[in-house]
């Protein structure tokens, strides 16, 4: 999957006690696409997550850089009373490549 968007939140951080890196971050994608009847807006916001060295090699990143990012989905879940529970979907990043921020500026 590719998505492109801009950076909305400024990137977290984080190495794991066995000394992995993660990042997250919240990527916004708008786009409008013509159609006969009425046009229609698509706005997605969609959490991603780095891990490794895409992570350290993206940490500086700050809010309205304008990213596209190759991943896969993945759905976050776990187990309660013996069910299965679904949670928010997430970017899991295979790639990143970084255009200029929105105001021109890198």
């Amino acid at each position: 999957m590719v998505l492109e968007g801009v950076l909305i939140t400024p990137v977290d951080y984080r190495v794991t006690a066995t000394g992995r890196p993660l990042l997250w971050m919240e990527l916004e994608h708008l786009s409008c696409h013509e159609q006969p009847d009425p046009e229609l807006r698509l706005e997605v916001r969609m959490p991603v997550l780095a891990v490794g060295a895409l992570a350290d090699r993206w940490r500086s990143l700050t809010p309205g850089c304008r990213l596209r990012v190759t991943g896969r989905l993945n759905q976050k879940r776990w187990v309660k009373d013996g069910k299965i529970r679904w949670g928010q979907m997430e970017l899991v990043a295979l790639e990143i490549d970084v255009f200029v921020k929105v105001d021109g500026a890198l």
